[in-house]
């Protein structure tokens, strides 16, 4: 089998002639966009050899640090941002040239951020030099509970920005699927309904739109101590999330989501990153026990730190054997 075959056989739950593999991490400042985006992915790809190519979205959005909301009605100021927008554009530009080198070779998915994800970003960028993600996570669901109406049209306008920006991505950068990052499951942050109001519809909006137009979707449970139900039916064709962080095992979670394939299975922030390569090795095997070899693309449960030895990452999918 070739890479693409192989994910795409892992992608059905069909035989795989070895368990598919990749990993990712973010790239600095000057590879955000346009061709050094494209330079710095395609350089990496060589390098690491992954059997699936993430390419990290790391070029913006516009109303970020353009908008600032510092109380519920600020939310009604934000205006729709075009496909023409340069940050868009740039990323595109980015995505063409990476498909256009390697897409032969290899399924090409980009990450979308989903719009909660986007307005905990606004909320940051309206305080300079602020650090605590988790203190404007909770300063958006503030906002959504103190008036709602402004926040839930701000969330729409994301949405509808979002999803015309990711059907781009497939249907002018030709990639083949989207990682979408749903952020919003910490049980610790928001109630089961407050998500059910103030995320989900908006994540439902931006997949539906997918929908017909992506090959696949990988749905990115990211987070700590995660309701993981409230992904449940998201329409996505691949579940990852990171078991290690006081959530459901990969099992359990397969079982939550009715068989779907599954991608992940690493930590993070363990020997895959910091070794040893026997704990490495351990840890590929139980994963592998756990998992078996059909519908599952070992993993990491989410991105790893961009100070990695990539050596690492080739030598945990140079773990994965090939089957009779």
């Amino acid at each position: 089998m070739n890479k693409i075959e192989r994910v795409r056989a892992a992608l059905g739950g069909a035989h795989v002639d070895r368990v598919p593999a990749g990993f990712w991490f973010h790239f600095p400042p000057e590879f955000r966009g346009g061709e050094a985006m494209a330079r710095r992915h395609i350089a990496y790809y060589r390098q690491a050899d992954p059997d699936i190519l993430k390419v990290m979205n790391d070029t913006g959005y516009a109303p970020i640090g353009a908008l600032k909301v510092t109380r519920p009605d600020d939310w009604a100021e934000i205006r729709p941002t075009p496909l023409s927008d340069p940050l868009f554009q740039s990323h595109l530009e980015g995505l063409r040239g990476i498909v256009r080198e390697v897409g032969d070779e290899v399924l090409v998915m980009t990450t979308a951020f989903n719009p909660y994800n986007q307005a905990v970003a606004i909320l940051r960028a309206t305080t300079p030099g602020a650090t605590d993600t988790d203190a404007f996570r909770r300063l958006f669901i503030d906002h959504a509970r103190a008036d709602p109406d402004p926040v839930l049209g701000a969330m729409q306008v994301i949405a509808e920005d979002l999803a015309a920006f990711y059907v781009a991505c497939v249907r002018e950068a030709r990639v083949n699927g989207i990682y979408y990052s749903a952020q919003g499951g910490e049980k610790s942050l928001m109630t089961d309904e407050e998500h059910a109001r103030f995320v989900k519809p908006f994540d439902l909006y931006v997949l539906n739109a997918l929908e017909g137009v992506a090959e696949f979707v990988v749905g990115h449970f990211c987070g700590r101590g995660l309701n993981l139900e409230r992904f449940r039916d998201y329409p996505v064709q691949v579940a990852n999330w990171a078991h290690q962080s006081d959530n459901l095992s990969l099992g359990e979670g397969r079982m939550l989501f009715g068989g779907k394939a599954i991608l992940g299975g690493l930590d993070e922030r363990g020997p895959l990153v910091y070794g040893p390569r026997e704990a490495l090795e351990r840890e590929v095997r139980a994963t592998l026990t756990e998992m078996g070899t059909r519908g599952f693309i070992l993993g990491a449960g989410c991105t790893v730190p961009n100070d990695v030895d990539v050596d690492n990452l080739v030598y945990a999918r140079n773990l994965l054997a090939p089957q009779g």
